[in-house]
C-alpha cells in the first residue's frame, strides 16, 4: 500500500507542476490579450451602443452584433466615405476589432443602415 501512495503523490506532483508550467508559460499570452484599453461597442436594436467612443492612439475597438439581422461596419458617415476601416458583413452573434494608430476623429456608419452613425475619438 506505501508503494501505490508513493506512485500517487508522484503523478499528482508532476500534474501540479505542469499545470503550474503551462499557466506560467501561458501568462504573456494572457496579459497580452487582456489589453490596457480600448473599448467595446455594441450592435442591438439597430443602433450602436455607445454611440461615440474615445480611446488612446494604439487601442483596439471591438463590435459585437446583437442583432439578429447581419452589420456592416464602415468608416465615414454618408454621403463622405472614407477607407479607413470596414469589417465584414457580421452575422447575430459575431464580433470585429480594429486597432486604431493614428489620433483623430473617425465617424462611423452601419452599411446595412447607412443613417445610422456613430463615432470614435482616438487620442494621442
Amino acid at each position: 500500500m506505501k508503494t501505490g501512495n508513493i506512485f500517487q503523490r508522484k503523478y499528482l506532483l508532476t500534474a501540479a507542476l505542469v499545470l503550474t508550467l503551462m499557466l506560467v508559460l501561458s501568462l504573456p499570452l494572457i496579459l497580452t490579450s487582456c489589453g490596457t484599453g480600448g473599448a467595446k461597442v455594441i450592435m442591438k436594436n439597430l443602433s450602436f451602443d455607445p454611440v461615440e467612443v474615445t480611446i488612446k492612439k494604439g487601442e483596439t475597438v471591438t463590435w459585437t452584433n446583437e442583432d439578429k439581422r447581419s452589420r456592416q461596419v464602415m468608416s465615414g458617415a454618408p454621403p463622405v466615405m472614407t477607407d479607413d476601416f470596414m469589417s465584414p458583413v457580421l452575422q447575430s452573434g459575431e464580433s470585429w476589432s480594429f486597432t486604431f494608430n493614428e489620433p483623430g476623429d473617425y465617424p462611423y456608419h452601419d452599411m446595412r443602415i447607412p443613417n445610422q452613425l456613430a463615432r470614435i475619438v482616438v487620442e494621442e
